[in-house]
């Protein structure tokens, strides 16, 4: 098998010896990249110059004819002005699976953003389901010799978008099949994790009946398309009490005052009405998160103000599906642009890790009694916005609620079934524990 790393070594030397400063990025990208590559793999190189017209195209194609294996090579060549106008959503794989070797892309473009990489992983999604549907519905029939080889392109481009897309839900970008198979087993996106298992596999994909393989890319692609994150509105706000009374229903406790809790929310004064958001689906809202206002005092007695969100819930047919993710990730960016930059809240660390979230203990972040517990977690919006103080940690008074008044206020509605379940021990002995 050739050796990547010499040859894109050579070829860049070759270039710069011929064009100098008049190349200004090269790099390596594709399979050869991730270290993924067969013998016969292609070489994507990526070159981009000052300027170019078809007399540099040419002479790079030359230079590229003198190496071991040309017939390999290919990538994309263009210029720095071509690359910087380029639509920024088309940039996300090529800024993030491009291994540098001469010069830095974000020299001549901007770092993706999140909100980018989510119109990226709709577009991709939408290509998915059509080319899907098509091949089902008529490529089946009219080539199915080339069943296989179609199948087969279609997984491999739904891998990419799942790539972008566990980008766009606040996750590093995967750079390999073997980061995207960790972060989508830590998720529990088992759909996903089938497709890329089958998708790297010849003889899974083989086995399947191309109706069950298109079936698989249509469900999925179409669940990334259909969500839309938006404001909740006062319309909204009866169907958001019964989601949440039914996604906490014996999760903490038998029954639950979770819905009670937003309905006082609303009206309180620590509530942020801008990062009241629900996820939405086919037209119902499957999904909700809100957030109030928090403080945290140093040492010295200075008080910062920060968020913390709560509830934040899932319809229980919608969970493990990646839509509370997306929803925490849009309140992420929703409140840096509000110019908040600390989130303190507490919850199951497996729940929030994996969202930026850490230890209270990782930043001095502690209770009013001094304790350190293991439930409550912290994540630094805006890097070093704790810097090393100590800090006390006190919640808005709204979450201070009368149990009882909560009762009545459940006991009028359709009932519920209350019981114990593990949930509420594991959740007790987190929320007691102290580091």
């Amino acid at each position: 098998m050739i050796d990547t790393e010499q040859w894109s070594k050579t070829l860049l030397e070759k270039l710069q010896a011929h064009f100098g400063d008049h190349l200004v990025f090269a790099g390596i990208q594709g399979s050869r990249a991730r270290g993924e590559a067969r013998d016969e793999s292609d070489i994507d190189f990526v070159a981009i110059f000052e300027t170019l017209d078809a007399s540099i195209i040419r002479q790079y194609r030359e230079i590229v004819t003198t190496m071991e294996r040309s017939d390999l090579a290919c990538g994309f060549v263009g210029s720095r002005t071509a690359l910087a106008a380029w639509p920024h959503h088309e940039l996300i794989q090529f800024v993030n699976d491009t291994k540098a070797l001469h010069g830095s892309l974000l020299d001549i473009v901007e770092a993706p953003t999140k909100s980018e990489a989510r119109q990226a992983a709709a577009i991709g999604a939408a290509g998915l389901y059509h080319a899907a549907c098509h091949l089902c519905a008529f490529d089946s029939m009219q080539n199915p010799d080339q069943n296989y080889d179609a199948t087969k392109a279609l997984f491999k481009n739904a891998v990419f978008t799942m790539q972008v897309h566990c980008f766009a839900q606040g996750s590093n970008y995967p750079h390999s099949r073997a980061e995207l198979e960790h972060i989508l087993e830590r998720q529990g996106c088992n759909e996903e994790a089938d497709i890329l298992r089958i998708g790297c596999d010849e003889e899974a994909l083989r086995a399947h009946s191309v109706d069950t393989l298109c079936d698989m890319i249509i469900s999925w692609s179409e669940r990334i398309r259909a969500l839309v994150i938006r404001e909740e509105r006062e319309t909204d706000r009866e169907q958001v009490e019964k989601l949440i009374r039914e996604a906490f229903n014996n999760h903490y406790v038998p029954g639950c005052f979770e819905h009670y809790l937003v309905r006082l929310m609303r009206s309180h004064e620590d509530f942020l009405p801008e990062l009241d958001l629900v996820a939405e689906k086919d037209g119902v809202i499957v999904g909700s998160i809100m957030y109030t206002k928090a403080t945290l005092t140093d040492e010295s007695g200075k008080a910062k103000s920060i968020l913390t969100f709560g509830p934040i819930a899932i319809h229980p047919h919608h969970q493990r599906k990646g839509y509370g993710k997306a929803l925490m990730e849009r309140s992420f960016e929703r409140a840096r642009e509000l110019g908040y930059d600390t989130i303190v809240i507490l919850g199951n660390p497996a729940n929030y890790v994996s969202s930026g979230f850490v230890s209270c203990k990782k930043h001095n972040v502690h209770m009013e009694d001094g304790s350190f517990p293991a439930a409550l977690l912290v994540k630094e919006l805006v890097k070093g916005a704790l810097e090393t103080k100590d800090w006390t940690y006190r919640y808005s008074s709204v979450m201070d609620i009368d149990e009882a008044e909560a009762q009545r206020f459940d006991d009028a509605l359709n009932p519920l079934e209350k019981r114990w379940q593990p949930s509420q021990e594991e959740f007790f002995i987190l929320e007691n524990a102290s580091l």
